[in-house]
Parts: structure tokens; C-alpha cells; sequence
């Protein structure tokens, strides 16, 4: 091996570097740079393994994720199946549910659709109903007016005839006559058919009649006096068996509603006076609802009327008295009076024994005739209705006075009032007549009393009365409640207002149920009795 000459190496070592430095051996150990390079690298090595092993250790647990979160999707995606599936299943069901709503639905609007057009219709045939039956009180309305034209016609022809220059004289040309109506067999059977029908339909409708020919009273009875050969007097009206007064009330309105007495305001003060006692009345308002009618659309006229009530109960008659002075506190000459009588109408005159309930009990029912002798019974004057026409309106005449209605209710005793009329009856000086037929009263097992029915004491039966009239001159009919909304809806047929007794259009005694109410007209005022023969629609047919 050579080395180096010393003269060599002096010149490297001059050349590099001046000061001369110690010689080495070839052989020597590393010096301090060279072991940081070393450290430096090792480190660096270190450094790479630790990286390299967190990057596998991060690697690795990536993969543990990943996997974790395959089997978590797996498990899911079964429990995802499952529920998609029972969605699936609900969907099907809501939607096969508003397939049936849909129809049902469909079904229902059809079917209210259906009820709307029934109901519709229903209430335009209501609504016509109501118009036609507008229409007819129209034309009878017009018919009365071109009746009563005709009248004052007449009576100004005649006036002129008589040389008074047209003013109505104080004796006047008779009115006419109707001539009397009898009914084939076809009319009596088809009538009696319809009135059986009623019953069974409305069983009370003859117990409460709705009075049509009450309509325009005032005309009827203007018209009837018109050509009277009797000197004009107030229109008087007889209410024997006057209870509350609720006919009084009505013909009040009817005739002078200016007068403030008519059934609203008879109600109001009855209820004001059962009030002051600390007491309510039995039926205050009427056994038929009386009060509730409906007034006279005139509200101001006011004429000549006097209105008799007679009411033998002491206790109704002291009410009917104070009523009297809260509706009709001053009666001054001239215009409405309602006088009332604390006496009974009958055959004969002088006093006769009553019901006890007469001297305590409103307007009871029980309030009658007794026999002489009864235990607890009271006294009462009783008057014939000629005796008392004779004595209220004295005449130089034998003429009673002109009676524009009579009005019966005596709680069966009605034949006996309509005898003790004998004489007002035979002259036909009585317009109309109304009176109550109630068989059932003396078959009551408690207090039988009256004349009709099967224990009458004495026994009158209806067509013996009915037939009696007619002799006289009257037309006699079953007064009625016509078919009301309810019943038309139902199917029930229409029915008359009246259904003629007279002219053998009734052949035999009606089997009513409660009681009714008969109306009669005398022929002698035609206008009047041809009203009532209108009425009677099924014996025209």
C-alpha cells in the first residue's frame, strides 16, 4: 500500500490551508457532523416506520368502519323491506278506503240531491196550494163586492121608484129569498162517505171548527139588513152560554175591531186578573185555543154592535166583569157595547137550580142545570131568549128585534134555549143561528146531563131539531176543521167547509166524537144562507 510523501501532503495542506493542522491516520472515528447525519437519518427512519404503521393502523381501521357499516345497511335494508312493505299494504288500504268514500260519497250527494228536488217540489206545491186558496178568498172577496154593488143598486132603483131622490128609506123592499136545496141520494151518500173519512182523519174536527163563514161577517150581515124592511139598528149578536167570552171577543172583531175587544187582548186580561188573585184559570185561552185566532186585518173601523153575554156561573160572570172594565172602560153612546148578564137562558122563565162548581170555579164546565133538591146547588135566574128580547128592546109592534146571530152553547140543553126562541125563530128575525150538539154529555158515568144522546132528559135528537128549523124557513149544517198543512202533506184529501144537514143531505144523526157545532141560516136573508149553501162544496157536485 503506498502513502502519500510528506512533501505531497505539505503541499495539499499549504494550498488548502496555511496553518498546519495534526496528521491523522487513515484510520479514525467519525467526527461530529458525520454522527448527526447519522442521527438525523436513523430518525428520519423512525420517523417513516412510526408513519407508515399509524397509516396501516388508520387504514385498518377505516376497513373496521367500512365493514361495521355494511352489516349496519345490511340489517337496515331488511328492516327497510319490511316497512316499505307494510306501507306499502297501508297505501293499498287508503286507497281502496277513498275508492269507497268516493262512492259513498257519490251515493249520499245523489241521494240528498234527490231529497232537495223532493223537498222542492213539495214546498212549490204547498206554495201553489196557498196561492190558489189566496186567489179563491180573492174571488169570494170580489163576488161580495159585486153583491153588495148590486144591493146598493137595488136599493137606489127603488129609492127612485119611491120618489126620495136616492136616500135609503126608513122601509125598504124585502130581501130575496133563497129557495130551498135538497140533495140527491148520490150527494147524501157521497157527503156522508166523506164526513165518516173526517172523522177518522180528525177525530175532534167538528169539536173546533175554523168558523169559514165567518169571513167578512160584516158584508153578509150588511148586505142582509140592506133591503130589510125593518129601520137600520145595530147588529146584535146573543152569546148564551158566554164562559170566558171568547165569542163575544170574536164577534166584537169581527164586526167593530176599532173597539179594541177581541180575543188577544180578552186573553191578556183574564191571564192580568187570575194574576191580581194569585190564581191561573183553566183553560184561560179556550178549550179550542181560542185566543190564538188570527184578527180582523181592519184595525180601526168601529160600528153600531151590541153584544148580550150570559153566563149563569157567579164566579165567571164577576171575572167576565172585570175584564169588561179593562178592555171597555167607557161605552159611550154610539159604536161597540158588550153588556153582560149573570143569568141562564132556558125554555121557561123564572129560577131553576145550578151546579155547585157554578159559584166558585172559572168557567167550569160542570156549570148546569140540576135537579131540584141537589145537595150544595145555587139558584139562578133563568130567562127565555123572546122574554128577554121583549123586555131589553121594547116595541110597539109585536116585530122583535132583528138578531143578527144566536149563539147557543147551554151544556146540552141547547133544545131548550132554541124553544124559549120560539118566537124569534117563526119571524126569522134571528140571521143566523149557532148552537152545540154534544150526545156524549148525558152518557157521562160522573154527571150526565143534557138533552142529547142516547139518556137525554128529555131525549132531543139532532134531526128533530134540524128538521124543526127547516120548517121554519133555516138551513142547518155541521160546521168543521178543514184538512191544515200537516194533513195535506200526509195525503189527506181536501174537504168542505160545512157539510149540509137540511134537504135530506143527511139522512141520519152524525156519529160525532166530542162534540160540534151547527150553524143555521135563515132563507129569508139569501145572501147569507146562499153563503153557507157554498161552503157545502160536495152537495153542489
Amino acid at each position: 500500500m503506498l502513502t502519500p510523501s510528506p512533501s505531497s501532503h505539505l503541499s495539499r495542506s499549504s494550498t488548502n490551508n496555511r496553518l498546519s493542522t495534526p496528521r491523522r491516520s487513515p484510520i479514525t472515528t467519525p467526527t461530529n457532523t458525520t454522527m448527526k447525519k447519522f442521527k438525523t437519518a436513523l430518525l428520519l427512519k423512525y420517523a417513516f416506520l412510526a408513519i407508515l404503521i399509524l397509516l396501516v393502523y388508520f387504514l385498518l381501521h377505516i376497513n373496521l368502519q367500512l365493514i361495521q357499516r355494511l352489516d349496519t345497511n345490511n340489517n337496515n335494508g331488511g328492516v327497510n323491506q319490511n316497512n316499505v312493505a307494510t306501507i306499502r299494504a297501508k297505501a293499498a288500504n287508503i286507497n281502496n278506503n277513498n275508492h269507497q268514500l268516493r262512492a259513498n260519497s257519490i251515493e249520499t250527494i245523489g241521494n240528498n240531491i234527490k231529497e232537495m228536488e223532493e223537498q222542492a217540489l213539495q214546498n212549490r206545491l204547498v206554495t201553489l196550494r196557498e196561492e190558489v186558496t189566496t186567489m179563491q178568498k180573492k174571488v169570494d172577496d170580489m163576488k161580495q163586492r159585486m153583491e153588495h154593488v148590486k144591493s146598493i143598486q137595488r136599493s137606489s132603483s127603488a129609492s127612485a121608484i119611491l120618489g126620495v131622490g136616492g136616500v135609503r128609506s126608513s122601509t125598504k123592499q124585502t130581501n130575496k129569498q133563497l129557495n130551498r136545496h135538497t140533495c140527491t141520494k148520490d150527494q147524501e151518500t157521497l157527503q156522508s162517505n166523506r164526513l165518516q173519512k173526517r172523522f177518522s182523519e180528525w177525530w175532534s174536527h167538528s169539536a173546533c171548527p175554523d168558523q169559514v163563514w165567518m169571513d167578512h161577517i160584516d158584508t153578509l150581515f150588511a148586505d142582509a139588513t140592506s133591503t130589510s124592511t125593518t129601520t137600520q139598528q145595530p147588529y146584535l149578536v146573543l152569546d148564551i152560554g158566554c164562559n170566558k167570552g171568547y165569542t163575544s171577543a170574536d164577534f166584537l172583531d169581527a164586526l167593530s175591531p176599532g173597539t179594541n175587544m177581541n180575543p188577544h187582548t180578552l186573553v191578556t186580561a183574564i191571564r192580568a186578573i187570575a194574576k191580581e188573585d194569585d190564581t191561573k184559570f183553566d183553560r184561560d185561552g179556550g178549550v179550542c185555543n181560542d185566543s190564538k185566532k188570527a184578527l180582523n186585518k181592519d184595525r180601526s173601523t168601529v160600528r153600531d154592535v151590541e153584544v148580550h153575554c150570559f153566563e149563569p156561573s157567579p164566579a165567571t160572570y164577576e171575572m167576565l166583569i172585570r175584564a169588561h172594565t179593562k178592555l171597555m172602560p167607557k161605552e159611550e153612546d154610539g159604536g161597540a157595547k158588550w153588556f153582560i148578564h149573570n143569568k141562564g137562558l132556558h125554555g121557561t122563565n123564572g129560577e131553576m137550580a145550578w151546579h155547585s162548581a157554578c159559584a166558585h170555579a172559572v168557567g167550569d164546565e160542570l156549570c148546569t142545570i140540576v135537579d131540584e133538591g141537589t145537595s150544595d146547588a145555587i139558584t139562578v135566574p133563568v130567562v127565555t131568549v123572546d122574554k128577554f128580547l121583549e123586555e131589553t128592546y121594547p116595541s110597539s109592534s109585536s116585530e122583535l128585534p132583528l138578531v143578527h146571530m144566536l149563539k147557543i152553547d147551554a151544556e146540552g140543553l141547547d133544545p131548550a134555549v132554541l124553544q124559549g126562541s120560539m118566537n124569534v125563530l117563526t119571524q126569522n128575525r134571528a140571521i143566523m143561528v149557532m148552537f152545540e150538539f154534544n150526545p156524549g154529555l148525558s152518557e157521562k158515568g160522573d154527571h150526565p146531563h143534557g138533552m142529547w144522546g142516547r139518556n137525554g132528559n128529555p131525549r132531543v135528537t139532532l134531526m128533530e131539531v134540524t128538521s124543526w128549523l127547516d120548517d121554519i124557513g133555516y138551513d142547518c149544517y155541521l160546521d168543521t176543521h178543514l184538512p191544515d198543512e200537516n194533513e195535506r202533506n200526509k195525503g189527506v184529501l181536501e174537504a168542505p167547509g160545512l157539510y149540509r144537514i137540511t134537504g135530506d143531505c143527511m139522512s141520519k144523526e152524525p156519529s160525532v166524537r166530542g162534540w160540534a157545532n151547527v150553524v143555521c141560516a135563515s132563507r129569508k136573508y139569501g145572501n147569507v144562507a146562499e153563503r153557507l149553501l157554498e161552503l157545502a162544496t160536495i152537495v153542489q157536485t
